[in-house]
């Protein structure tokens, strides 16, 4: 009975595992039909979801390869090379003597002592400092610092000397060719991976940051098939382009070399010089101190800033041009008034003259040409304080003047007090950039309108030579009439005319021009508080050349001198004003032109004294030499650039110096031979030199002090 069961049970296991697998053949039958027809498919029409296999089949064997686009260059305005690329390198030595050339020589450092004596003085690293790395138990080392960044010169050294195991990686680098020389202006880069891993320029400062984008270009991507019958595609690498600045070479080189004079003389703590087109808005020149190398970035610290455009601050008795030509448009300006000179208390607060509570009473034509802060407090009373107000924001101030260069500054203002309001007519109590002094100031040159100062002369694709941007004059605003422009630079030349004028050093009578300009002296406050003393005032000035049809403005600031090396800040700040703007005028078409000619300076160094002399006389220029024997070593306007026939050249040679003939010298002359020769000089008088202290001839020795009197000439 239970052998019965046990058959049964048996059998129907047995049915059943032969439909299952019945059930599983026919399964993978169709699951295998099914598949074989998509195979079939796929094989016949090459295609899988509406994507060509063909097609994604080449796409895995072809390479890709990012094409980098070269970096545009910057220029001057005469198509001088400002700013170029190079290519630096950052050396390493690998030691793992598994490493060999594929001609089976050691690629590793064989004679430690040997490689280290060697690359010592190229790189300027000590040799057991080398010799230590190179004896390390490392596969592969570094050197540090010194050598990363290696120029072109440094890796061609190293690679003649054939070190097996020196290795080289290389990067894309800028080069600077004049080094300091604009170089806030011109700015700086850095390199940068890119999303490929490749290394890139990027920049970060100056025009070199704010025209990055089309420096820079477009990298472009190539790519090569596998099979020889294709042929590559490449997507065209756009390159960037290159960038004309409105700097003139020749007359940033002048206001260079005068910039250092007055930096190493007054040992301030900043200073800033920029000369602008006055028609245009173009700035041709434009330097400031302290400034940096950006090939080796020596100069360049945390908290530096482009004082052209940045780190405002109060202006001082600039301002007092804004508040006069305010007046003269609202019918306020009556020259002749008077009033009572030292000070003027408005709310219990005291406004005071700069030049002490002695001076009397004033009119107010002369409270502008001594510049007197009572006369233009009570100016900005007369204004009310709404009406002085929309003056500041008609001539632009508070706002940014979107001048070619990054983070610009709009400057502040504190007016909420009437003593603040008042303060703001002189220039205190409100916080400006030099190129929105510049642009405010063009307003005087142009018939009332304000125009833009700008950087960028013009934009070039380098592949096709099409100019793709091109600067332009712009009137950004109209403060004030043509008449009330013509007014303020008339009475801006009485700064320069008058006796006690505070401009009068500036003078250009002697070259035929009239100039209109004002000074100015601001305190600088820190902490809430002003401090005291002219080193820690801020100097400066603002000149418009010449004042009938305009050619050029000029602004000159030094901030917390030190040392005065003449008996007035001005006389020091004209060293700097009067070659550059007199070069400026004769270089160009001015609207009035000098009454003397223009000469182009022989280059003498090199030369002997005499026959250096002599060249200089032919041409129609006087010469001095600082110096007895050999060869000129240096002279004070290079070889060709210009100068004015009759204008003094200082030349620079070995052996004693001694006491020239100051007749007839002018102030900014007897001054200029005086710091070379480092003689302390007292001048008296005005004019031209008339006697002097030291007979001609004397030997310069450490204690010399020579006092020259001048005189008018009648």
């Amino acid at each position: 009975m239970k052998q019965d069961k046990r058959r049964q049970l048996g059998k129907k296991i047995t049915r059943n595992a032969k439909r299952f697998g019945g059930l599983l053949f026919l399964g993978a039958f169709f699951v295998i039909l099914i598949m074989g027809g998509r195979l079939f498919q796929i094989a016949g029409f090459k295609e899988v979801n509406h994507h060509n296999l063909t097609t994604a089949t080449r796409l895995t064997f072809m390479q890709k390869e990012t094409v980098p686009a070269t970096r545009g260059q910057i220029l001057d305005s005469d198509g001088q090379v400002l700013a170029d690329n190079s290519t630096v390198y950052d050396m390493y030595a690998v030691l793992d003597k598994k490493q060999v050339t594929k001609a089976g020589q050691p690629d590793y450092v064989v004679d430690k002592q040997d490689t280290a004596q060697k690359l010592s003085s190229i790189l300027g690293i000590s040799y057991d400092a080398l010799y230590s790395q190179l004896t390390s138990n490392k596969l592969q080392v570094e050197f540090g610092p010194k050598a990363k960044n290696l120029s072109v010169d440094q890796y061609n050294q190293i690679k003649a000397l054939k070190l097996p195991g020196i290795k080289f990686n290389s990067q894309p680098a800028r080069y600077y060719p004049n080094n300091r020389m604009a170089s806030h202006i011109i700015g700086l880069t850095n390199s940068v991976q890119n999303s490929v891993g490749r290394r890139t320029l990027n920049g970060i400062l100056g025009v070199e940051a704010f025209e990055n984008k089309l420096l820079r270009g477009k990298d472009g991507v190539q790519t090569s098939l596998g099979s020889q019958d294709e042929t590559s595609k490449k997507n065209q690498v756009q390159n960037g382009d290159d960038v004309t600045l409105t700097l003139n070479e020749k007359l940033q080189s002048t206001l260079e070399n005068r910039m250092d004079v007055l930096f190493a003389g007054t040992k301030a703590k900043s200073a800033m010089a920029v000369l602008m087109e006055a028609k245009t808005g173009k700035i041709v020149a434009a330097t400031q101190r302290p400034n940096f190398d950006p090939n080796t970035q020596d100069g360049l610290s945390d908290t530096w800033e482009n004082l052209l455009n940045q780190g405002s601050f109060e202006p001082g008795s600039t301002m007092k041009t804004i508040t006069l030509a305010a007046a003269i448009q609202e019918g306020k300006w009556q020259p002749n008034d008077t009033y009572q000179s030292g000070t003027y208390e408005i709310n219990g607060q005291k406004v005071v003259d700069a030049f002490g509570n002695n001076e009397g009473v004033l009119t107010y034509r002369q409270a502008y040409e001594r510049s007197s802060n009572v006369g233009f407090a009570h100016i900005e009373q007369a204004l009310g304080a709404k009406t002085w107000k929309s003056y500041i924001t008609k001539f632009r101030f508070l706002q940014k003047t979107g001048t070619d260069l990054p983070n610009e500054e709009s400057g502040s203002m504190s007016f909420a007090q009437p003593i603040d309001q008042a303060n703001t007519a002189y220039g205190q109590a409100i916080r400006v950039t030099p190129v929105q002094l510049l642009q405010a100031y063009s307003a005087f040159a142009n018939g009332g309108k304000e125009i833009r100062p700008y950087l960028v002369d013009k934009m070039t694709n380098p592949s096709t030579g099409k100019v793709t941007y091109r600067g332009k004059t712009e009137k950004v605003a109209q403060p004030i009439s043509a008449d009330t422009a013509k007014q303020v630079l008339q009475t801006m030349t009485g700064v320069v005319n008058a006796d006690d004028g505070t401009a009068k050093q500036y003078s250009l009578a002697d070259a035929g021009y009239q100039v209109a300009a004002k000074t100015g002296t601001a305190q600088i406050s820190e902490n809430g508080k002003y401090l005291d003393g002219l080193t820690n005032d801020i100097h400066s000035v603002m000149a418009i050349v010449p004042e009938q049809n305009p050619k050029y403005i000029m602004y000159i600031a030094v901030r917390q001198p030190q040392v005065f090396p003449d008996a007035n800040i001005q006389i020091t700040l004209n060293n700097v004003f009067r070659p550059v703007m007199l070069q400026a005028l004769n270089d160009g078409s001015a609207g009035v032109k000098s009454k003397t000619n223009q000469i182009t300076v022989p280059d003498v160094k090199g030369l002997p004294i005499a026959q250096a002399e002599q060249t200089l006389k032919d041409a129609g220029l006087r010469v001095t030499t600082l110096g007895s024997t050999g060869n000129v070593s240096a002279q004070s306007i290079k070889g060709n650039q210009n100068a004015i026939k009759g204008q003094l050249i200082f030349l620079t040679a070995k052996g004693k110096v001694t006491v020239p003939d100051f007749t007839s010298w002018t102030k900014n002359e007897v001054l200029a031979w005086g710091y070379l020769a480092k003689v302390k000089m007292t001048l008296t008088g005005s004019g031209y030199g008339e006697k002097q202290s030291q007979v001609t001839g004397t030997p310069v020795t450490g204690q010399l002090k020579i006092d020259v009197n001048f005189k008018e000439k009648t």
